[in-house]
C-alpha cells in the first residue's frame, strides 16, 4: 500500500510541472518548470521573453550575426569564458526557442539554457 501511495505522489508531482530538456556542457539535462495551481506558469516564464545562454563547441566556426538573425535574437553580452547571452526577440517563448535551436544545431552547441540564474528556477 505504501508503494502505491508513493507512486501516486510521484505521478502527481510530475503533473504539476512541465519538463524541458537543455544541454549543459554537452550533457542533456531535464529541468522542471513549476506551475501555479490555477494553471498559469510560475511567474509567467512561458509568456515573457527573457534571455538564453549559448556556448558553442570548440573548433566550430559560428557566425554570430547569422545565428542571431536566423532565430530573431540579439546578442546582449559575450562572456570571457565563451558563453553568449542573447535577448529573445522572437515570437517564441524561451523554452520553445531553446528546443528549436537545440534540434537544429545539436552538433555545434555545447550549452544552451534559459538565463534563470542558479538552480534553474525562473526569476
Amino acid at each position: 500500500m505504501k508503494r502505491v501511495i508513493a507512486i501516486a505522489l510521484l505521478l502527481a508531482s510530475f503533473t504539476e510541472a512541465k519538463v524541458i530538456t537543455i544541454i549543459d556542457n554537452g550533457v542533456e539535462r531535464k529541468i522542471s518548470i513549476p506551475t501555479a495551481p490555477d494553471g498559469v506558469s510560475a511567474r509567467m516564464v512561458e509568456k515573457r521573453q527573457k534571455s538564453i545562454i549559448v556556448a558553442f563547441k570548440k573548433g566550430v566556426n559560428m557566425d554570430i550575426a547569422a545565428f542571431s538573425a536566423k532565430y530573431n535574437i540579439i546578442l546582449h553580452k559575450k562572456l570571457s569564458i565563451g558563453y553568449y547571452i542573447f535577448q529573445n526577440r522572437s515570437s517564441l517563448s524561451d523554452i520553445e526557442l531553446i528546443s528549436k535551436i537545440q534540434k537544429e544545431n545539436r552538433n555545434r552547441i555545447k550549452t544552451i539554457r534559459p538565463n534563470w540564474g542558479f538552480n534553474n528556477r525562473p526569476r
